[in-house]
């Protein structure tokens, strides 16, 4: 690219808007440039034939376009042109599906700033390939000079290109014979080398690719007819930009007939050098399987030599590392040739141990990667005080808690994952009431027992994943990640504060009573750093203690009023489970044929004796968060069908008991087996036992509910849909899951006859019903006029004021049983 000149852009993209959002872009840069878009392939050959161009822009989901042929185009007429690739997301495993195929980079279309600094990147990749080439240029000439300096001389030049994995040797040099035509392979030359200078070479040779030093070695190869020679090779590698070891150009000579036997007594030195160092070494093939080992290897696992060689290196993981770190790992040799870094290995006795590890790589004759070469160290003894002094530097000596040192930190990470995940997370300073009079009246000693106590009975309370640090004196803090909402804080605020007002019992027998305060700042919405999340905090903490003491207090009033009312309500509603504070009513349905009460719905109320009647769409999502719904469903469901069994019992013609559902239920183990049970201990036939689930929740459910369903239905139970029309169910799974009934939502009842578009959703649901050949049922009714509409349209039985209100029992049948309508 010359600089003067304008960046040449080829833009093969399916959309106008995108395209205009590139040229966007391209001119707040204010470069000069030139661009072209395209949407056919036979376009982008005639592109690419009679044009040159700086850089490419090309879409992953083209419509007219095989992506893969475009890249192989692109790769094999300008190889060196950056192509770039702008889409949407497409996950890991694609993206580097493109790269391999020839991309240089992804860049997300809903984050095109990102476009001209990579477009810069590239252009600085680009230009450093082209210096990398005009130097490979000119050290293959220089090779060449060497190569005819040395032609006459029993030593001769060789160049290892590492890249490609090949090793260049002149075809005249005697000990590879002919037959090597000058050109050998790594596997070749391992084969030729003594079975005893094997190890020593490749960590010679694994040493050079870590840094630029000249290597020197002696060693002893082996040819098929038996005969053993002793060479000399002194090498120089060379790196690319990027510190990659790109060639190893040297000398090989043979000194066999010369200081024979003083290289002998060298090489057995250099061998029993090997095997007395302190450091491991391993050396694997390409698949990880183990090819030979040295002494201090087999000291530091505890493994012999036989037991290592042949195996798998997973003979000594320690399991405490998942694949992205091995990933990673290989990534890393995969670009600069070698990987240094701590890594936890075991031992044969199952020990656990660090090491500090170093691996390289060789490469064989097809420039794939050879052989592997480890040595490692065991940091053991280095580690341990180490990590004694980190645990001291963050954490309290007391309680062995976190520290606040360490607390901020992981509050400092927790603020950043959740502007990333966009969840919520807490943060709540505790500090203990009355506790300065345990330490006046008590001593220093009983306070700090105390304080231990105190902690693990916080410490019990919480999740794993929570943090429990100890900030000093009497306070203490908890850092919660990953919550939905304030309510999870309040819950976990409250269950700390119920905990610490039961009394300690020390071991002289007597019993303290102390309390805890408690302040909660939310971030993001207090505090999107950690300064202002913990000022805040400690500002809630300061209201909760001037309450009083023993609660806690947000840091926004209003938070507070509606956290206390829902903790308040959670508590009641648990005392109501327990308490047997709710009852049934029941509402009828009825026959818009003949007016005749064909069936009841059973409608749970709650009546706390503190506060009267709480409405249900007040009290049941909180059952259904809290996971009450469960015990409070299946005491619904036996209240039912006793009910039921008991009217069919006393003579009275009833064709149907309803009972709502909520999804949690459906998705309690062995549901259907549930509520087998329950008719079989009420006597009820699963015929007269109809169970509603809302539209909504049975899409939420989706298919993992077929199963669920299809049991109740082999008990011969009905299923209805209720709020039918207010989800986006699919026809065809509504006809698989055998459903007998669909109830229309009294949203859409409320306005009939008057609104035509109510009139002809009623009329397709009704149509619908009859071509899925279920009954339709209308809520919600409370006019003559709907009624009188509804019957028009075929719907088959309604439930509404019009007819009745919900009513006890008793009522129910005072007003309904004695005949067939309502007086």
């Amino acid at each position: 690219m010359n600089d003067n000149e304008p960046l040449k852009f080829l833009v093969i993209l399916n959309e106008k808007d995108d395209f205009a959002e590139i040229l966007r872009h391209l001119e707040k840069a204010r470069w000069r440039h030139r661009i072209c878009r395209i949407v056919r392939f036979s376009d982008l050959k005639d592109a690419l034939r009679h044009s040159s161009w700086d850089f490419v822009l090309a879409d992953p989901d083209l419509k007219n376009m095989s992506v893969p042929r475009v890249l192989s185009l692109l790769r094999q007429k300008f190889p060196d042109v950056p192509v770039l690739m702008l889409g949407g997301h497409i996950g890991e495993e694609r993206a580097a599906d493109l790269i391999t195929r020839g991309a240089w980079e992804y860049i997300l279309k809903d984050n095109l700033s990102r476009l001209i600094p990579a477009i810069e990147r590239c252009r600085r990749a680009r230009g450093r390939r082209q210096a990398r080439m005009t130097e490979d240029r000119k050290l293959r000439q220089s090779e060449e000079r060497l190569r005819l300096a040395l032609g006459a001389s029993r030593t001769s030049a060789w160049e290892w290109d590492i890249v490609n994995g090949k090793i260049h040797i002149p075809a005249e040099w005697q000990p590879l014979g002919r037959a090597s035509r000058g050109t050998t392979d790594l596997a070749r030359i391992l084969q030729l080398i003594h079975p005893d200078d094997r190890l020593l070479v490749m960590l010679h040779l694994g040493r050079a690719l870590r840094r630029p030093r000249p290597v020197t070695a002696t060693f002893r190869l082996t040819y098929p007819d038996g005969r053993t020679r002793k060479v000399a090779i002194e090498a120089q590698p060379h790196f690319d930009a990027q510190g990659r070891p790109v060639r190893m150009v040297g000398l090989i000579e043979d000194i066999s007939d010369r200081h024979s036997a003083t290289a002998t007594i060298q090489l057995r030195r250099a061998a029993d050098i090997v095997n007395s160092t302190q450091e491991g070494i391993v050396v694997t093939d390409a698949q990880g399987v183990i090819l030979a080992v040295n002494r201090a290897a087999c000291e530091i696992t505890g493994f012999a030599e036989e037991e290592l060689i042949g195996d798998s290196m997973r003979l000594i993981n320690s399991n405490r590392h998942d694949m992205t770190f091995f990933r990673q790992i290989f990534d890393v040799i995969a670009t600069d040739g070698f990987w240094q870094g701590e890594i936890w290995n075991r031992r044969k006795s199952g020990e656990m141990f660090p090491a500090l590890m170093t691996i390289s790589t060789l490469q064989g004759g097809n420039g794939d990667i050879a052989t592997y070469v480890g040595t490692f160290v065991d940091m053991t003894r280095i580690k341990q005080p180490e990590q004694q002094l980190q645990h001291l530097a963050h954490h309290d000596p007391l309680t062995d808690l976190p520290n606040r040192l360490l607390l901020l930190s992981r509050l400092d990470h927790a603020i950043d994952r959740t502007a990333r995940d966009d969840r919520c997370g807490a943060l709540l300073t505790l500090g203990l009431d009355r506790f300065t009079n345990v330490n006046d009246n008590l001593g220093h000693p009983t306070g700090d027992m105390l304080l231990q106590m105190v902690a693990l009975r916080l410490r019990a309370r919480l999740r794993e994943s929570d943090t429990l640090a100890r900030l000093g004196g009497d306070e203490f803090a908890v850092l919660l990640e990953g919550i939905a909402d304030a309510g999870d804080a309040a819950t976990v605020a409250q269950s700390l504060v119920d905990e610490v007002a039961k009394p300690f019992t020390m071991p002289n027998g007597a019993c303290l009573y102390i309390g805890i305060s408690i302040g909660i700042s939310l971030f993001p919405d207090d505090g999107d750093d950690t300064p202002s999340v913990v000022q805040n905090s400690d500002a809630a903490l300061h209201q909760a203690k001037s309450a009083g003491g023993g609660r806690f207090r947000f840091y926004t009033e209003q938070m507070t009023v509606a956290a206390n009312a829902r903790a308040t309500l959670e508590a009641q509603l648990r005392q109501g489970v327990e308490s047997h504070e709710f009852f049934l009513d029941y509402q009828p349905q009825v026959s818009l044929r003949d007016h005749r009460m064909t069936g009841v719905e059973a409608l749970v109320r709650w009546r706390n004796p503190a506060t009267g009647l709480i409405p249900p769409a007040q009290f049941i999502p909180l059952a259904e968060e809290t996971g009450l719904v469960g015990p409070l469903g299946t005491w619904i469901l036996e209240q039912a069908c006793r009910q039921m069994r008991g009217w069919l019992d006393a003579g009275v013609t009833l064709d149907v008991m309803t009972v709502n559902l909520s999804a949690v239920q459906f998705r309690q183990p062995a549901f259907a087996e549930t509520v087998a049970a329950i008719l079989a201990d009420s006597g009820l036939s699963p015929g007269c036992l109809e169970l509603d689930i809302t539209e909504s929740g049975l899409m939420e459910l989706g298919h993992g509910s077929e199963a669920t369903l299809e049991g109740l239905k082999t008990l011969g139970v009905r299923l209805a849909i209720d709020d039918f029309g207010t989800g986006c169910s699919s026809l065809a799974y509504l006809r698989r899951l055998r459903i007998d009934k669909l109830k229309v939502d009294q949203s859409f009842i409320r306005d009939i006859p008057g609104d035509s578009s109510a009139v002809e959703i009623a009329t397709a649901v009704v149509a619908l019903g009859r071509t899925l050949h279920v009954e339709v049922q209308a809520e919600g009714v409370e006019t003559e006029d709907q009624r009188d509409a509804l019957r028009r349209l075929g719907c088959t039985t309604a439930q509404g004021f019009l007819f009745d209100r919900p009513l006890p029992p008793s009522l129910l049948a005072e007003r309904w049983f004695p005949r067939t309508g309502p007086r």
